[in-house]
């Protein structure tokens, strides 16, 4: 048996249909970090006949002067319940890489550990997958720990749609009243492509740690297999100007009975609905004067936008920015929703992307866990971070020149 390393196809081969393949630990991806300054290969762990057990699409980079650091984004590609397999490929990954004057190796496994409850005041209940992070420490990985939410390269936590069973009906009365609304409201999907992505990042650069260039060559290096597609919220003004003209006659209709009726009583409930008619009558007239001061520039207006990355039976919700000016149309509801629709038919989960575990009401992160707790996701928390260091001197060389916090320092996300 023996580490060598394997050519594109050998790797996609073996990847395909395991359980832990995933964007992250494709060619794609790795022509995507090599844009960022990583050089990237496949290796792999062979029998004597050749046959790949386990592999791995590993970045290399540059860290201080002369050395270098490994990692394999979203973990190996290997059975990782097969103890003496996983003891064996560690082994000789550390052979491997000490050679190459790699001072330590970073992997993220997605690994679900646990399922919170958030039903049940965040209850956590632990699966048996548990044991997996006890043989990786075994084998010398450290747990980075995370000391603010989504602090790790990866977010250890995350929100799973089954989109077999999403059903918009099945969501809280008020979040189904919230989206049925933005139907009113004009708004249209445009699935595009990396021309249009000027768009959505100035709805997420202030929070993304990605600059423009890493989506781009992302959306250009995935959709050449038809699994990147970037999804964009445009205001329809011809729709919304409808619309909205069909809800002031029949709010209007509606506030005069309430006039009539208030006129014979004058109790206070009949001058609360009259005062809620006045209400909405003003804003659906306000939305007429927006949708026809719209319709006479003649131009497409983006309002919001996420990117999907799509690979066997999941999609991956990227990211997802919204234009807060058009914060009153609630396009980010709008669009998850009809991303589910979109998807469902063709595949089973969404990984709609991080949950900060921080879920007090004062939270920071609070508006980015209810957009998504709105859509009754599974919570999983998956194993984290971990690190195997190699060169134990040159580590500590490394950590003491505060070259790690400087490589591994993320945004908030938020």
């Amino acid at each position: 048996m023996k580490m060598i390393e394997l050519t594109k196809e050998q790797f996609d081969d073996f990847a395909k249909g395991n359980p832990y393949n995933n964007y992250c630990q494709t060619s794609n991806y790795g022509m995507v970090m090599a844009e960022r300054g990583y050089d990237y290969s496949f290796v792999g762990y062979v029998d004597n006949n050749d046959e790949v057990l386990a592999a791995g699409m590993f970045l290399t980079k540059k860290i201080g002067s002369k050395y270098f650091y490994a990692y394999s984004p979203k973990g190996f590609i290997i059975d990782y319940d097969d103890e003496d397999l996983l003891k064996k490929f560690t082994t000789n990954l550390i052979k491997y890489y000490k050679r190459k004057k790699v001072v330590f190796l970073k992997i993220n496994p997605e690994i679900p550990i646990a399922e919170i409850d958030y039903n049940n005041d965040y209850k956590k209940e632990s699966n048996e997958n548990t044991k997996i992070l006890d043989s990786l420490k075994s084998l010398g990985f450290k747990k980075r720990k995370e000391l603010e939410p989504l602090q790790l390269l990866e977010p250890k936590l995350k929100a799973i749609i089954d989109l077999k069973n999403y059903d918009l009906n099945k969501l809280e009365k008020d979040v189904k009243s919230t989206i049925k609304l933005t139907e009113n409201k004009g708004l249209e999907i445009e699935v595009s492509d990396a021309s249009k992505i000027d768009f959505l990042y100035d709805f997420i650069k202030d929070y993304e740690d990605k600059d423009i260039n890493y989506f781009r060559n992302l959306l250009n290096s995935f959709k050449k297999t038809n699994q990147a597609d970037l999804i964009l919220v445009k205001i329809n003004y011809e729709k919304y100007l409808i619309s909205s003209k069909k809800r002031v006659e029949e709010e209007q209709e509606k506030n005069e009975k309430l006039n009539e009726k208030l006129q014979k009583d004058a109790s206070e409930k009949n001058l609360n609905e009259k005062m809620k008619s006045d209400t909405l009558l003003e804003e659906y007239k306000q939305d007429v004067v927006y949708a026809t001061q719209g319709l006479k520039k003649h131009e497409t207006t983006y309002i919001a936008g996420a990117i999907v990355i799509k690979l066997e039976n999941k999609v991956t919700l990227l990211t997802i920015g919204d234009n807060k000016k058009y914060s009153y149309l609630n396009a980010n509801y709008y669009l998850l929703n009809k991303i589910f629709d979109m998807y469902k038919d063709e595949y089973e989960i969404a990984d709609i992307n991080a949950i900060a575990d921080d879920f007090k009401e004062e939270s920071e992160y609070s508006a980015l866990n209810k957009l998504k707790l709105d859509f009754k996701p599974n919570l999983i928390e998956f194993i984290g971070e971990l690190d195997l260091i190699i060169s134990a001197w040159r580590f500590k060389l490394v950590e003491n020149n505060n070259l790690l916090s400087s490589e591994f320092t993320k945004k908030k996300d938020t």
